[in-house]
């Protein structure tokens, strides 16, 4: 087995385990529905954090091509996964005797939550660089770090409206690059 397949073996686990810890954090929810005060904007991005999660994944496939592996690289490339893990723990509200207030957890974790995912965009936003696949400045940049001042703009602000629209758009986002750019395995557009 090459290093690639070790390392995709190792994403896979990580990544699962976040796609468990959503998943697993959904059904607590339906089984205490009734304690459980929802939130729209925070039930749109449990969807939207399975979606990252899949499209980290499926984005992985490019690394197939790297041909030396260094513990360093090793490590590096992990450490997407794994902020996308914690961040999808920050997000479940800890279920508690009493009403759980999704609403108020949403807020009351935004700045952890979405300082989260804009670091896992800023790593995302080295990624390709650092392992040698294609140059640091492509037009897809310019589609990251807008999506990394959107987190930073939520992390920052407990503004209602700012969150939903910025909910909408990274929708778009998501959307429109894997259409554009993940579509099919291997693919990479916006070059």
């Amino acid at each position: 087995m090459d290093a690639f397949n070790y390392l995709s073996v190792m994403v896979s686990m990580v990544l699962g385990l976040g796609l468990t810890q959503l998943f697993a954090g959904i059904g607590n929810m339906v089984q205490v529905r009734r304690r459980v005060k929802p939130y729209w904007v925070h039930s749109v991005w449990i969807v939207l954090m399975m979606g990252l999660h899949i499209q980290m994944w499926w984005s992985f496939w490019m690394l197939r091509v790297v041909q030396e592996w260094t513990y360093t690289g090793f490590a590096f490339v992990l450490l997407g996964p794994a902020t996308l893990v914690i961040s999808s723990h920050v997000l479940l509200p800890e279920l508690v005797d009493g009403t759980i207030d999704v609403e108020k957890h949403y807020y009351d974790t935004r700045r952890v939550f979405f300082g989260l995912l804009a670091g896992a965009g800023a790593w995302a936003l080295v990624l390709e660089a650092g392992m040698g696949l294609r140059s640091l400045i492509v037009p897809f940049r310019m589609v990251q770090v807008f999506g990394i001042v959107l987190m930073v703009l939520c992390a920052w602000t407990a503004n209602r409206r700012v969150h939903a629209v910025s909910t909408f758009i990274v929708i778009a986002m998501l959307v429109s690059t894997t259409l554009l750019t993940r579509y099919r395995l291997g693919q990479v557009g916006m070059e």
